[in-house]
This record gives structure tokens, sequence and C-alpha cells, in this order.
């Protein structure tokens, strides 16, 4: 741990507290948590007093603790009792602490001289945030709540709606801040001019929300976010392994790698809870999670859990610090760091000002826009302008389907769902009457299946099929029309379907193939939205889907023709390819199913013997392999044929930032071997 120079003053200060107290330091914590931080520091988590598994503090046995780097106290309970304590937040001043009892969905607020408790009233608190901004008469801040008003049940991912805030010297009046979209308990945090807010907006979906338009801005897929506490706007996403951060420039767009578990003590296992502290190069984590007989390690706990803090370098792109803060023979979770002065810090070169997110280009017309959904990243949102309201677009993997490392739907055989959207869409195209389907997508050649179904149960509103090369629509009533040998397999073709009471018109890549007569008819009852097939009889990728209630016109099909061509050429290039035999060496445990949790799929992390190089260049003689276990809840592996070669199609882990936010289950420790990705059989 480096030492941070503490200076004259400050130890004559603690000296004097010592002569005129008469109270000792106590241990060395209190010199290496000050030194670590260069200032006065205090922590406070929750502790287990039951079997030490509770990581989810959906129990009753949580104690309260802190710790204070001044008072000689070392570790200790801030309230005498336990109970179902949830998220403890230290208020910006450092001198009291806001939790709340998830069962009871009541906030209190705990002195932390004196333990005295005061009651917020009903509620989850989720962030607590200072105004910069004094008033203009007292020249005083106000220090903001935020909480979910705890009256709707928590779903079974953690999270709830709507969002309020309330002053915390007035807690009797809230104003209602969010209410489009679930949001997660966990880790709600916003920027320190109050611009952003950072979380999951819900699991696994993170964020920010842009709070002067209300603008979602989808950056990952993962869990517990934590967005900078200065005007940097960074956000980052704990990743599936749990083990990593994915760090998020939101206003440059870039984004790169942070690994956790390597901290001292922590030896590669997974760690949980991080969160940033209220100064820019501070945060904390709980680890190491060992305990659990499942690939997933977090729901053992167990004594071993304890309290780290880390430091970033000066501009967040690595961890250059680490120091062990609890010890003790409990687990300890959700811990809030506050340093004093850390409203001042910043991160070195992140201060740019912004008025917002960079609009979309895609799609440029949105006004009749009823389903969107350009690739897995982002925001994929419709307004309150929209014909079926404010709506989160969603797809929901299905079989086989996966997303390319370009963020696309690869159907492998499988689908996409869409939760809600089929019933809306259903809704606002039975009042239009017409319509107009747009996507882009690569085929393969000679098969047969549908690409994009409207349906009602077993009746077709419309569905748009693939037969070799022919290009159908099946309307909800009278003959298929048919387009023959319009599909070129193994390219991709912008594709924009109008569709109106008499009839259709395809157009390809900008160009109308003609208008067909036919009989269209949208009922209300269609309730489901489907990309793919769920009788396995198409192979494609897709993107940049859009459903509209009525017709595009040309010059807007011409200009989304041009703008799906841009999207394509961005595009990273294809991979570095590595081709082995191998035979597989040391390996994880492979979860069930149904011990994922919220999770439909997981990769499990092996290493195998590299018997021979096929394609590529490789210099170990071990190989390091993440690769699916769980494809929509069902075994795709398993063990059985341990010791036997297999040929591996491999690409470096890092060329897939579609996993960002994949289950990944590992129980080996490689560190110097780079991580590979096995590409699915197709």
């Amino acid at each position: 741990m480096k030492r941070c120079k503490i200076g004259l003053w400050r130890v004559i200060i603690l000296l004097a507290a010592v002569f005129f107290t008469g109270q000792a330091l106590g241990n060395n914590e209190i010199d290496r948590v000050a030194q670590c931080t260069c200032s006065h520091t205090r922590l406070v988590w929750l502790q287990d007093h039951g079997n030490g598994a509770d990581s989810l503090a959906e129990g009753k046995n949580l104690m309260l603790y802190g710790y204070d780097s001044r008072d000689g106290r070392g570790e200790r309970p801030l309230l005498s009792q336990a109970d179902n304590w949830f998220v403890p937040l230290i208020t910006p001043d450092g001198n009291q602490v806001i939790v709340s009892n998830r069962a009871k969905r009541q906030m209190y607020l705990v002195e932390w001289e004196g333990g005295k408790v005061r009651d917020l009233g009903d509620g989850v608190a989720v962030a607590v945030w200072q105004d910069p901004t004094p008033s203009l008469l007292l020249r005083r801040t106000t220090t903001w709540v935020y909480c979910l008003s705890g009256q709707q049940p928590e779903n079974k991912y953690g999270s709830g709606q709507p969002l309020y805030r309330f002053r915390l010297d007035n807690p009797k009046k809230k104003e209602l801040l969010w209410d489009k979209t679930n949001l997660n308990w966990s880790n709600i945090q916003l920027s320190r001019d109050g611009e952003l807010m950072g979380g999951l907006f819900p699991w696994p979906d993170g964020g920010v929300l842009w709070l002067k338009d209300k603008r979602f801005q989808r950056l990952g897929k993962g869990c517990w976010t934590s967005l900078s506490p200065d005007n940097s706007k960074l956000l980052w996403i704990f990743d599936g392994l749990h083990r990593n951060l994915q760090m998020h420039d939101v206003q440059a767009g870039k984004s790169w790698n942070i690994p956790l578990n390597g901290a001292p003590g922590i030896g590669g296992y997974e760690v949980y809870h991080p969160r940033w502290s209220n100064h820019a190069r501070y945060f904390v984590l709980t680890g190491p999670y060992m305990k659990g007989e499942e690939g997933n390690k977090i729901g053992g706990g167990g004594e071993k859990v304890e309290i780290y803090i880390g430091r970033f370098d000066e501009r967040a792109l690595k961890i250059e610090d680490w120091l062990k803060v609890t010890a003790n023979d409990r687990a300890d979770f959700f811990p809030d760091l506050w340093v004093e002065g850390g409203g001042e810090a910043t991160i070195a070169g992140n201060v740019a000002e912004t008025e917002g997110p960079a609009e979309a280009v895609w799609p440029a017309s949105r006004d009749r826009l009823v389903f969107v959904w350009e690739n897995m990243k982002v925001a994929n949102q419709l307004d309150e302008k929209s014909p079926v309201g404010f709506f989160q677009s969603n797809i929901d993997l299905r079989g086989a389907a996966l997303y390319t490392s370009n963020l696309q739907l690869s159907t492998r055989g499988g689908w996409g769902e869409t939760g809600e959207a089929g019933g809306k869409i259903g809704a606002a195209l039975a009042k239009s009457g017409q319509a107009a389907v747009e996507l882009t997508l690569t085929s393969q050649e000679g098969q047969q299946g549908r690409i994009v179904s409207l349906t009602a149960g077993e009746n077709h509103g419309l569905v748009v099929a693939q037969q070799g090369g022919d290009l159908l629509i099946h309307p909800g009533v009278g003959e298929r029309l048919s387009w023959p040998g319009v599909l070129l397999a193994g390219q991709p073709q912008h594709l924009v379907l109008n569709i109106t009471g008499e009839g259709a018109e395809l157009f390809i890549d900008g160009r109308s193939l003609g208008k067909k007569t036919g009989r269209f008819s949208f009922s209300e009852v269609i309730d489901t939205l489907r990309f793919g097939d769920p009788a396995g009889g198409w192979h494609g990728i897709l993107e940049g889907l859009a459903l509209y209630d009525q017709p595009l016109a040309e010059r807007k099909i011409a200009s989304h023709n041009r703008l799906a061509g841009e999207r394509s050429s961005r595009h990273a290039k294809a991979a570095e390819r590595l081709v082995v035999e191998g035979r597989l060496d040391q390996t994880t445990e492979i979860p069930a199913p149904d011990s994922l949790g919220a999770y439909r799929r997981a990769l499990v992390v092996n290493t195998y013997s590299v018997d021979r190089i096929e394609r590529g260049k490789y210099p170990h003689e071990r190989v390091l392999v993440a690769e699916w276990a769980i494809l929509d809840r069902t075994l795709i592996k398993n063990y059985d044929q341990a010791g036997a070669p297999e040929r591996l199609i491999l690409e470096k882990f890092v060329d897939h930032p579609e996993m960002e936010g994949e289950r990944q289950m590992m129980d080996i420790f490689e560190p110097d071997l780079e991580m590979y990705y096995r590409l699915p059989s197709p």
C-alpha cells in the first residue's frame, strides 16, 4: 500500500485528540485507512450475524456496522439490533447514515455519533446527493434522498418503481422522478452536478438517465453499476464473472476493462458489491466469495468475505492500490465509503461539458415507431410521443440464439422474444390499419423459416419468411405474397416492407421491387412479436429492427438505407481466429440451469492442453477457454468425454463485447493465460 504524506498539522491533531480525550488511537487499521485515503474516512456496511450467506440482504440477521479512521474504535455496530437492513448510505457531510428496512419498506436516519435514529417514512432509500448550488437566502446546500416508493412489491430481479426524491430535512414531501422503467435497488448514483443518474433500468440493462430531459442511455449489460461522483460522467458495469469492471466514458463513447479480483487476499475469486465512494479515486467492494456448490459463489457468502478499498489511478484506467479494511469472522456486505474532501476530487482529463447524449442517427424518422431495436447496446427506447407511448424495446434470446461481436441478433435456429411489445404493436396497428417493417438481415442459403412474425396464439397477423432465395409474406388473411430470388445469402441487405389494406411494397437496399396486391387486416388481438423461428428453421443475423404504424415514405427509406450501410461499414473486422486440437484439462463446475436466478445463459471457463495448432499462433501448452454450458436454461455441455481430443475454434475474449453482462463461471485461476472464447457450433 502506497503511503500518502499526512502532514505535521494532522499528526498534531491526532496527538491532541489522544491527550485531551485519553482515547488510544487503537490498532493499525486507523493509520492504514487514513494513509490510504489521505483524509478522515468513514465506512459503513452490513454484517451478517446469521449463516453468512445473505449477500443480497434478504434476511433479518444483518447488523449495521461502521468504521471511523479517527475514533480509534475499529469496527463497531452503529445500531444494536439485527434486522433486514439494506443499502446503507453515508450522507455527503459524513455525519449520518441513511438505511432502510427492506422487509418493512421503511427508511431511517442514523446519527454517526450517538446513534440517534430518526424515521424518514415509507420507502427504500437508494441514493443520496447534495445539490452543489446553495440557496439564495441562507447560502445553504440541500441534501436529497432518492427512494423507491416501497408500495410495489420487489420483483424477482430485485427492482421496482417509481423513483422519488425528498429533501433530507423534509421527508414527507416527495417528488416523482422516474416511473418509465423498473430500477434495481442496489446501486443508483448521481453525478456531482446532478445531470446524470447511473443504474440498472432494470437488470441487466446498465446505463444512465439524463435527468433534464428524462432520457435513458443504455451502455451495456451486467450488474452493480456505479457512477463516478464527480462530473467526469464515468459509469462502470460489473461483468458476469463478478471479477471485472467495464468502464464507460458516457460523453466520449469509450470503454475499457478493469480487473478487480487481483487484490491481495482475493486470490482470483469472485467479488461483489462494488461501489464508488464520494471521492472519485476510491471505491469499495466485498470478497472473496469462495463458498457454494454452484459456479456462482455469491450466494454462498462466507466468513472470509471482507471489505476492500481500491484506489484508481488519476484517469480511472486501472487500480493502483488496494487495502483490506475489515478483519473478522463474519461476512460483510453492502459497503459505502466516505472520504472527507471527496466532494472536490475529480478524475483527470474527464470533465468535458455536454448538453446530453449524442442523438441516435437511425432511424431518422421516429414519429410513427411502435418498436425499435438497433442492436443490443443502444437504448432502443420509444418516447411519450410514440403511438404506443414510452416503451423500452428489448429482445430476450431463446433457444440457441446469441448476440454477435457486432452486437447483432444471431438466431442460430433460435429466436428473440419481445415481451409486452406484441400487444402494444397489435393495438397500434389495429387502429391505423397499416404498417411498415424495417430490418437489416444477413441470411443463409437453402433454408426455410420465419424471419419476423406478428401473431395471436397460433393465428398469423403477419409473417415475413424465407424460402430459399425467395422472400414470402403471409398476411393474417388471404394468399401469401412472394418476391422470388431477392435474398442474397451471406451479405447484409436492408429491407423495408410497406403494408396497407390493399397490399404490400418491398424495398431492398433502398430500391422498390414492386407492389403486390393482397389482403392485410391487423387485429387488436395480436399479442406476440418474434424475430426468428421457434421451429428452428431460420439461421441469420438481424439488426436495425423497426416497426411503424404507417408506411415509410420513399425518401425516408433511402435515408434509412444509407444509415444502415454506414452502420455495417462501422462493424469490426473479423477477429483473428485460433484453431487448435486440445484436451480438457482443468474444469469449472457446470451449474444447474435452475440455479442461475435471473440469468438464462451461462459460460464456464476451462483450460485445455494444446496438442496441435491448426490455424494461428499460440505460445503456451494450455489455453484458457470460456465456452457456453447453458443456453436458454438448457444444458449444452458436459464433461462425459473429458480427455478426448476436441477441435476448438477460438477468438480472444476481449474481441467479444457481446459477452459483457453474460453469466460466467470460473473455478480456476490462471492469471498468466489470456482468455479465449470458444465459438459455438453453428
